[in-house]
């Protein structure tokens, strides 16, 4: 078969936007790697850290780009076109063996320790793929293996990743790893994949029901019937339809608006949130287990500093994903051609003019913007006990809480210009939105290297242009929000699609 064909499998299986952001942030990662091992030249584990940057570039790759190609493998076979299924499985192998193989002779053979490499990157590859071919409930645990790996090195005296002796440890999970990838894909490629639902099914299945091989819109299904369907009983939500109708417009516009919006009963929010709920209640008992066998004096203080930073983690994260979530059902409503949304129009106490405009920003924003304070409260206590025992300053602590205040600000920004009709053209939302993930996860990693015995001598410099960035980009987001306030304000009425 050509070889143009196998390479270019991975780019035929995956949408334009999904192999492009996947091929920048491989590239990302194999440029810090090669900036680690430079900064890092003259100690004896440069090797180590570049390896395991890598090793970050290479899982995601695996999880949401090349992992694609088995769905393309799973047309051929109903297809009956034997030629193509044989292209994408030398294409699994040429793109696995590429990016196992470089790292070894750029990483390895410089240092001496291709073997500890070649296993590292070897994990990293086999490790993203289990991770989709797997029942999604899997990605729960999954998540905290690094915790739990360290706990098991104070249970059964695990060496380190730098010790040749980790070797016979890292070779029994490769093949632990490689058994479930032949046997997970063997499986999906011979199975009843259409009739895979819920959390039993495998992640890499939900890649195309959730819009990622046309275009990309798998974000625009995280509150979808479908996928809310998919959950088992005990994880419906249950609706809560008391005092809604003309006495409560704003209550009623929720009903109308759907999704995460709907009223909910008290157990019925606690089953909507079980998804999220879940992995950070396993924080505790994974923390507890991480430190159990840790007997040194300074154990407790350890311990509670890596609850804190887990914590500031989900709800930094659980705040980006609920604006997100906010901001694509609102667009959504407003981007459809149908009766749905003049019906809108038609519910009885809406008013008119400003009456109206302001009950559906409270509809629109308030539930939505109260989940972010309180979000907001536990990273506030969450990094307050961090600085109790690490000392941190104020700037860096105001550093570390911006992001959530620029998840719920961007929210009410998208909000504001879906309702006004004021999208900004998709280029220029890249050139806005692109900086503020950089600088969104920049405030998350930059407080860190002003932590600790030694801290890195440029860490105010770089929080305080961080900060200024900051500030810039308030103002452009501000912008951006009073244009389509403007815009709502013009309208002859909100209820009309862009």
């Amino acid at each position: 078969m050509p070889l143009i064909d196998i390479l270019m499998v991975p780019w035929r299986s995956a949408s334009r936007a999904l192999r492009w952001l996947s091929l920048a942030i491989v590239i990302a990662c194999a440029l810090c790697a090669a900036a680690i091992g430079l900064h890092m030249r003259f100690s004896d584990r440069w090797w180590l850290g570049s390896c395991l940057i890598y090793c970050v570039g290479a899982g995601y790759a695996w999880a949401f780009w090349l992992s694609t190609s088995l769905l393309l493998a799973i047309d051929a076979r109903k297809l009956r076109l034997p030629g193509m299924q044989r292209a994408v499985h030398a294409s699994v192998l040429l793109y696995g063996s590429l990016m196992i193989g470089l790292p070894t002779l750029v990483i390895g053979a410089p240092s001496a320790h291709a073997w500890q490499v070649l296993l590292l990157a070897t994990l990293a590859v086999t490790g993203g793929l289990a991770f989709v071919l797997l029942p999604r409930w899997c990605a729960m645990v999954v998540g905290f293996l690094p915790a739990l790996g360290t706990s098991a090195r104070y249970f059964f005296q695990l060496p380190s990743l730098s010790d040749p002796r980790w070797l016979d440890w890292g070779a029994l999970a490769l093949a632990v790893l490689l058994i479930v990838d032949v046997l997970r894909w063997r499986q999906l490629l011979h199975g009843d994949t259409d009739n895979e639902l819920g959390f039993g099914s495998a992640m890499v299945l939900q890649f195309r029901r959730q819009g990622t091989l046309n275009n990309w819109n798998g974000l625009q299904q995280l509150d979808s019937g479908q996928m809310i369907r998919q959950r088992p009983d005990w994880m419906q939500p249950r609706a809560d339809l008391r005092r809604t109708g003309p006495q409560s417009t704003v209550r009623s516009l929720r009903v109308a608006l759907g999704g995460w919006y709907m009223p909910k009963t008290m157990a019925g929010h606690l089953r909507a949130s079980a998804p999220v709920l879940l992995p950070v209640l396993l924080m505790v008992p994974v923390m507890a287990l991480m430190f159990a066998g840790n007997h040194r004096a300074d154990a407790p203080n350890i311990a509670l500093i890596g609850f804190g930073a887990g914590l500031v983690w989900c709800v930094l994260f659980g705040g980006l994903m609920l604006a997100a979530m906010a901001t694509v059902l609102i667009r959504q409503r407003w981007q459809r051609t149908n009766a749905e949304l003049p019906l809108l129009a038609l519910l009885p106490g809406l008013g008119d003019g400003q009456y109206l405009r302001h009950s559906l920003l409270r509809a629109a924003l308030t539930i939505p913007l109260l989940t972010q304070l309180l979000l907001s409260a536990i990273l506030l206590i969450a990094a307050l006990a961090a600085a109790r025992f690490m000392h941190l300053d104020r700037l860096t602590l105001l550093l570390i809480a911006l992001p959530q205040f620029a998840a719920a600000g961007t929210m009410v920004v998208q909000v504001l210009c879906t309702l006004g009709g004021r999208k900004l053209p998709t280029w220029i939302e890249w050139l806005v939105y692109v900086p503020l993930f950089v600088l969104f996860f920049l405030s998350i990693f930059v407080p860190a290297t002003a932590m600790g015995k030694h801290p890195w001598q440029g860490a105010d410099l770089t929080q305080s242009l961080l900060l200024a960035a900051w500030a810039v980009m308030a103002m452009v987001l501000a912008w951006i929000g009073r244009r389509g306030w403007q815009g709502l304000l013009a309208r002859p009425h909100p209820f009309m699609s862009n």
